[in-house]
This record gives structure tokens, sequence and C-alpha cells, in this order.
């Protein structure tokens, strides 16, 4: 930009001033002069100017108080300041507050003067510049949020398209798989008939032949189901405890008889230091070891077919478990043993041809051993068999025998249930008759609820029952609902009852989902007949406290007081289970304490409520309502009103105090024994 371009404001209230600053720099830029500040206000209202150039002695308004007048108006012109020695103090603190660019001592030097004006326009136009490439950056940002805004737009259509599609590919495979699997279950059902039938060996070869062909088509049904089901991230681990060794005799003995007819050795190694139970998921580990093994009996026709499970490494809490599955089969080309793991692919189509299958299995295995955080590796010559290894982290288990629920059958003979008078609250037919199928051919006596509304209201009239078997999904009052109303009923009975409940739900935590709520245990539906029986013979031999009216001693403790009878009835006298109790109740509360003080201080609500959890059934047992209300009042302070830190310590101190008193007096009566 040339120089006389840039307009400039000078500001001064002698004449002679004005005249010398036009007279020496007119030739360079265009110069608008004013004798006082409201004289350069209307300059400025009439004009583009460019730099200002101001005396700071003016009569009623001062150069610096002309800059801050016009400082948030104006701000795009650059500003210079005229000052003698003694303003000198004053122009330096208005420096910042006016954004002045540079003060100048009289009298001026013109040379100087004009660098000055040469350095303050190049300012000015740097400046400009900056503010120009500002402005296209905010128009290329706001161009740019709109394309975002839009391709993001694209995205959640096209996410929320792809999410449509799988819906209704699941909705399809979930109806094609009922519509299929419900011809294909009558014509393997039809076909077991026929072969148990008296007819020639000719008919029961082809009866074969339609029993195999259904049966694959199962197979190849629940394959499809599970690729899709994995493809969704439908399939979440269970983690329960369950025998490793049985699981894989199990699965052993179903390929018996194929094995026997092809002559095969079916061979199962277990390391020594295998253990015999671990926490894992049991039904999708058997899928993985179940489809190996098909394969491996599939593909080989003489020589043998090797399980094999080593322990490779041990910690604490979790072992790491290498499983081998060996065979002697057709083996694999080097060309097509990075293939086999792909979805719908075999290793050749004389493969399919002579063999069969779809190609899903070992791709739903990689699949499934990668949910498991492991990795399927595999060895193999073509004509000299195959191996496939894969290694998974479980964790350990402290389980050492089988449920006795579960077997119970095989250990004796049922015991009858007769007297025993028990309440199942479930709201569906189908479900209450086989339950009542069961419960009488134990010659219990059974009486429903539809729900937990109608649960309470014959439990509040009724108090004959002695378990009382629990739905949890419900209308109108879920199982949950209901067994918190049950035990907050006054009467020692609604506290004692042992109440089961029954779940269709798979969700690791349910047990403790349960527990919380004031269930003692659960049973699965649709429940084993041994299970359910078992959970019954186990609940069924505790005594109920009945009777309308409550005893004096039942009644809950007052502030300050313990109720020791209740922990002697519930060991029924035993005088050294007793004092092992009480000893155990100490040292819980000891720990409660420590953990309590430092939960609170830290505001750690959910380590809290586990250490309440934990200490909240001796509270309760011993009469101690006083102190658990006091603990929850607490709880609800923290959640409630986090920042009177004041009350909170008060209530701890006080809670503090409280359960030393208790356990001083457990103490005491521990020395009385």
């Amino acid at each position: 930009m040339k120089d006389q371009k840039y307009n400039i404001l000078y500001l001064d209230d002698e004449e002679s001033n004005l005249r010398i600053f036009r007279a020496a720099f007119k030739q360079f830029f265009k110069i608008f002069i004013a004798k006082s500040g409201m004289e350069g206000l209307e300059v400025l209202k009439e004009n583009e100017i460019h730099l200002i150039i101001t005396d700071q002695r003016m009569p009623k308004m001062t150069g610096v108080e002309f800059l801050e007048k016009i400082l948030h108006e104006y701000p795009e012109p650059v500003r210079i300041i005229l000052t003698g020695f003694s303003d000198i103090e004053d122009i330096i603190r208005a420096l910042n507050k006016c954004g002045i660019y540079r003060y100048i001592v009289k009298p001026w030097n013109r040379e100087e003067m004009k660098l000055t004006i040469d350095k303050a326009l190049e300012t000015y136009q740097l400046r400009k510049d900056n503010l120009s490439l500002v402005n296209e950056l905010k128009l290329i940002n706001a161009n740019l949020e709109d394309k975002i805004r839009e391709r993001t737009a694209e995205l959640l259509e096209a996410k929320e398209k792809a999410e449509e599609a799988s819906r209704a590919k699941e909705l399809f495979l979930s109806t094609m798989s009922h519509e299929i699997r419900t011809p294909l279950n009558a014509i393997v059902g039809v076909s077991n008939l026929l072969k148990m039938a008296d007819i020639p060996q000719e008919h029961l070869d082809s009866i074969e032949i339609l029993e195999i062909s259904a049966n694959n088509l199962l197979v190849l049904i629940n394959d499809i189901l599970d690729l899709s089901k994995i493809e969704a991230g439908k399939i979440e681990l269970e983690s329960t405890d369950f025998n490793l060794k049985n699981l894989i005799r199990g699965i052993h003995k179903t390929h018996d008889t194929k094995v026997t007819d092809k002559g095969l050795d079916l061979e199962l190694d277990f390391d020594d230091e295998l253990p015999n139970f671990i926490i894992g998921d049991q039904v999708r580990l058997g899928q993985i070891i179940t489809n190996l093994l098909s394969n491996a009996v599939k593909f080989t026709e003489f020589g043998f077919v090797r399980t094999t499970v080593k322990k490779v490494k041990e910690r604490d809490d979790e072992v790491d478990l290498l499983f081998i599955i060996q065979d002697s089969g057709i083996g694999i080309s080097a060309e097509m043993i990075n293939k086999i793991f792909e979805d719908f692919s075999q290793a050749s189509t004389d493969t399919t041809r002579k063999y069969g299958g779809t190609g899903l299995g070992l791709g739903i295995t990689k699949k499934l051993v990668g949910l498991h955080g492991g990795q399927i590796v595999v060895e193999s010559e073509e004509g000299k068999g195959s191996t496939f290894k894969f290694q998974i982290n479980f964790r350990k288990s402290d389980k050492i025998i089988e449920d006795e629920r579960l077997t119970i059958r095989s250990q004796e003979e049922l015991k009858d249930l007769e007297g025993l008078l028990i309440l199942v609250v479930e709201d569906n037919k189908f479900n209450q008759a086989i339950a009542k199928k069961f419960l009488t051919g134990w010659n219990a006596e059974v009486k429903f609820a539809n729900n937990g509304v109608e649960a309470l209201e014959i439990l509040k009239t009724d108090r004959s029952f002695k378990i009382i078997l629990m739905d949890i999904q419900m209308p109108e009052m879920d199982g949950y609902e209901a067994t918190r109303q049950i035990r907050a009923l006054p009467q020692p009975y609604y506290k004692e009852i042992p109440i089961i409940a029954l779940t269709a739900s798979t969700l690791s935590g349910e047990r403790e989902k349960v527990l919380q709520a004031g269930m003692n245990d659960f049973v699965m539906k649709p429940f084993k007949p041994e299970m359910l029986y078992g959970t019954l013979q186990t609940f069924s031999s505790g005594k109920i406290t009945e009777g309308p009216e409550e005893k004096e001693e039942e009644k809950e403790a007052k502030r300050g007081e313990i109720k020791f009878g209740r922990f002697k009835r519930m060991v029924e006298n035993d005088i050294s289970f007793y004092a092992e109790l009480l000893e155990l109740t100490i040292e819980d509360y000891k720990q409660f304490k420590d953990e309590f003080d430092e939960s609170i201080i830290e505001h750690d609500h959910e380590k809290i409520s586990e250490i309440c959890h934990k200490i909240r059934p001796s509270l309760i047992t011993l009469g101690l309502k006083w102190l658990d209300d006091d603990i929850l009042a607490l709880r609800e302070t923290l959640k409630e009103e986090p920042s009177q830190q004041e009350k909170i310590l008060k209530a701890k101190n006080m809670i503090i105090d409280n359960l030393d008193f208790v356990m001083e007096s457990l103490q005491k009566e521990l020395g009385q024994i």
C-alpha cells in the first residue's frame, strides 16, 4: 500500500504546531487536523483514520482522555501521544490503558517522527492483515464445521441404517431359525419313533439318512445364529464354576459312536496339575472344543484323535490353560492353512463334496477363542494330520466338589417334603403348573400368588408358610420389591422365612442382587428338579418364629442395648459355636471401623455401601437397628449434603463411639462364656 492511502489525524490546541505537522508530512499522507478532542471526534465520525497523533496537554479534554473515549468505538487506528517531560509518568501509566502504541517527547524531530509514523503504519497494516486472516480462518472454520456437521449427519444416518439392517437381519435369522427348527424337530422326532418300529432294514437306512440330514441342518442353523450374534457383539461370556475335566470327558463321550464306527483311537490327556474346577464360560469353552474335536473326527479316516489340556502358568487367582486337539487325518495344505478360519471356507471344494459342512465351524471357533482373549494356531501338513492349539486365561475356583443340590439324586433318594407349606409367587400359569407338579410330587403343600402384591396380602394374614419361592419379573410388584416389603414387616417371622428367587436371568452378579434384596438364595429357570429339591431341603430344616404377637425378647433393642438372645437361639445354644460367632463378629466390626472411617473421609460411596452390607445382618441379629439406622442416616447425608462436613464428622464420630461400645459389650459377653 502506498503512503498517500494512509490517513492521519493530528490533534493539538496550538495552530502553529498543526501547520508545521501538515507541511512536514502532507506529501506522504493525507492529514486531518483538530484543535480539541471534540473536533477529533467529528473527524473520526466522517473519515477512516489509520493513525492518531495527539498532544497530551489540551484544554477540556487531554490526549489520554481523548484516547480513552475512542478506545472501544474506534479500536483500529494506531495511537501515538506527544508529551512534555512533566507528563511522562502519566503517559506511562496510560500506555496499556489506552492502547497507546508509542509516546514522543516534544519537541519532535522530523526524521524521527517520519520513522515513527512509518513503523506505526506498518503496525496498522499488520493488524489489518492479521484481522483479515483471522476472518478468513473464521470463514474456513465455519465452512469446515458445516462440512463436519454434514459428514456427521451422513455417518449417523449410515450408522442408523446399518443398525436397522442388523436388527432386520437378526429378526429374520431368529424368525427363520424358529420356523425351520419346528419342522426339523418334528422330522427328527418322527425319525426316532420310526427307528423303534418293526420295519425293513432298507427303510431304516433311509430313515437314518433323513435323521442325519435333519441334524446337519440344525447344526447349520446354530452356526449361522452364533456367527450373527458374535458379529453383532451380542455374546457375553459368563463366569461360573465348572468341572473342567467332566466337561471335556462329556464332549468325548458324544463322539464315542462315530469314533468306534471309524475305528479311531480317541485319546484324552490331562496334566497332573490341572485344576478340577475353574471359573469361566462353560458353554462357550465346550463349543470351542466340540467344534475342533468334531472336525478332527470328521477328517480322520484312520489313526487317532487326541485332546490334551495343560497348565501353562499360575498366579494368585488365575491360571492359564493350553488346549491341544491333534489328529492323524487328511491335514491341510500350506496354501490353504491361512484360509480355514474364514467364514464359509474349507480347504478345498473336494473337501466340501466328500465331507460336507459349511466352513462356519472354525470361523466361529476362532472368534470364540478371541472373545476369551486367546488366539488359536494350527500346525498341519497335507496327508499327515493337524494340530490345533489355543490358550485361555481362567480364574481359579475355590470349589473342590460338585454342588450337593445338583447330584442329590445320585447320592440318595429324594427325601419326603411332607408338611412343608410353600408359597409360590409366580405370574405365569404354565410355570405355576410345572412348580405344582414337582412340589406336590415331593409331598409338599403349595399355595400360589400371582404377583408381589398378592403375596404380601397372603402373608399378612397367614404365617404358616415355611418357604417362599419368589419369581423376579412380575406385573404390579416384582420379586425384589416384594421381598424388601416382606422383610420390612415388623414380626420376626417375616425376617426369618427363607425366600428363594426364581430367575431366568443369566446376567453375572444375579446372586448378589437377590441377596441384597433380602432373599436367601436363587434357582435358575427353567429349574432342574434336583437343584430345586436340594435348595428346598437346605432351607426347610430351619425353624421360623410363628405366632401373632412378638415376644418381648424379640423386639428391637433400645439405643445402647444388645440382644444376645438372638445369637444364642441362632446357634441353638451351642456354646462353642456361640463363642466363635462372637469372635468373628468382633473381628468384622474392627475391620468395618477402620474401613468406614477411611471411606467417609474419601466420600467413597461404593465402598461404604459394600462394607455396610457386610455387617448389616449381624447388626439386625443383635437387635442393633438403632445403630443400623444411624449408619443409614449418615450415608444419606453424604449423598444429599456432601458439603456439610461438620454434620458428617459428628455423625461419623458418634457411630464409631457406639461401635466401640458394642465391641466392648461383645468382648464382655465372650469373657463370661
